[in-house]
């Protein structure tokens, strides 16, 4: 008896110790407020792409406690939920892609960039525009986490819904409106770089293609590598240069967006404001296009003797007013005004939709006029994906192209 009730009273203080000292094993259950949430994407040379949930919480979250199995995280478009590949889950006190810590109040959640949901833009071929989706993100906790305190934070059937976004380098361009004495309007983004007194810097104009045109959306900087190109924290630390990049409206009326009056003026007359408000090298200023960017960058080009230093055409037609099936004869013209202009121009033999002949052309034809400030790179079949029109996404990466045209001035 005296036994049993030994045992009795021993089992009771082991209780208590249990309930006045937890096990450090099974820490107090946190009352932690659910995270904010962030989708985190990035300019590829394809397009947008969200690469990451950025959860920010309002205690510092042990980073130990964390793993690719901690998270779920779903995109919904069009009504249907699809699973993300997440590839990393981290800790860190600045909410982007970097600096992984021990402990922080953000949790980065790195997605599969390749993921065929990943984009933010869906290709409308019926009105040939890319259109940004609506991001809807839908972030769920499948296992316990824990704080820095080392009390859990339990999983939860419960989501986390994230809409906002955070786009470097975009997120550096500011929108404006741009009208000209002629009572043109036209939207653009730019760039300004970390100005010193007394300096002055290189401007690049960006032309986008057919496929960018909007009412100040921003498509022109998100659906490929164009613009942030040049505003990229690397180029920037090389060539500190000022960036714009119009967006033409959509007009169903006007089918060469940048060749066309009154677009190609007032993509001048913007460029000679800017160059009067800003401290512009007006000795070093250059424009880029791509495709019907590269036809308004030829037109530009030859129309501007005085303003442009050097220009990059991109898989564009030469002469657009004859043009039959997106090929034109080089008109004597443009070669005669056009051969003493510092040009390098890319293109691809097997581009089916602006077909290569119209750059081979007037290339030839400028040589043959003694014209030796022109360079001219060919990509061979095969080489451009997904499809050999988009040779600007290896000519924007040719670091030599980017090297020669910064040395460029008038």
């Amino acid at each position: 008896m005296q036994r049993r009730r030994f045992a009795l009273v021993l089992l009771s203080f082991v209780f208590l110790l249990t309930i006045v000292f937890p096990s450090s094993s099974s820490a107090a259950a946190s009352d932690v407020p659910a995270p904010q949430a962030t989708l985190l994407t990035q300019v590829q040379p394809l397009g947008e792409v969200v690469s990451a949930v950025v959860l920010k919480y309002s205690t510092n979250i042990d980073g130990a406690s964390l793993s690719k199995s901690s998270f779920q995280v779903q995109s919904v478009l069009n009504d249907v939920y699809t699973d993300r590949t997440v590839t990393g889950v981290y800790t860190n006190d600045t909410g982007i892609i970097a600096n992984r810590s021990t402990h922080g109040k953000y949790v980065i959640i790195e997605l599969d960039t390749q993921d065929k949901n990943a984009g933010t833009l869906t290709y409308n071929a019926t009105i040939a525009i890319n259109q940004p989706n609506a991001l809807n993100y839908y972030i769920s906790q499948k296992q316990d986490i824990a704080t820095q305190k080392k009390t859990v934070i339990p999983a939860s059937p419960q989501t986390v819904n994230a809409t906002d976004k955070m786009t470097p380098i975009v997120d550096d361009f500011q929108k404006n409106l741009f009208e000209n004495k002629d009572g043109y309007k036209l939207n653009y983004f730019m760039f300004e770089p970390k100005v010193e007194s007394g300096e002055t810097y290189p401007l690049v104009v960006f032309l986008h293609g057919n496929g960018e045109r909007g009412d100040g959306n921003g498509v022109n900087l998100l659906a490929n590598a164009g613009a942030v190109t040049w505003a990229s924290p690397e180029q920037q630390a090389k060539h500190p240069s000022f960036v714009i990049a119009p967006q033409s409206p959509i007009d169903p009326v006007h089918k060469f967006i940048w060749a066309d009056e009154p677009r190609n003026s007032a993509v001048a007359d913007l460029v000679r404001e800017t160059a009067l408000k800003y401290p512009i090298d007006t000795n070093r200023i250059y424009i880029v296009g791509i495709s019907q960017g590269a036809m308004g960058t030829w037109r530009l080009l030859e129309k501007n003797l005085d303003l442009f230093a050097a220009g990059v055409p991109i898989a564009g037609l030469t002469n657009y007013e004859k043009a039959v099936n997106m090929y034109a004869p080089v008109d004597p013209k443009h070669v005669e005004v056009l051969k003493n202009v510092p040009i390098w121009a890319f293109h691809a033999v097997d581009d089916t939709t602006v077909s290569p002949k119209n750059t081979q052309e007037m290339v030839a034809a400028i040589q043959a006029q003694n014209g030796n400030l022109i360079h001219f790179t060919e990509y061979e079949a095969g080489i451009i994906k997904p499809v050999g029109h988009f040779s600007w996404v290896p000519a924007l990466q040719n670091q030599d192209m980017i090297e020669w045209l910064f040395a460029q001035k008038k």
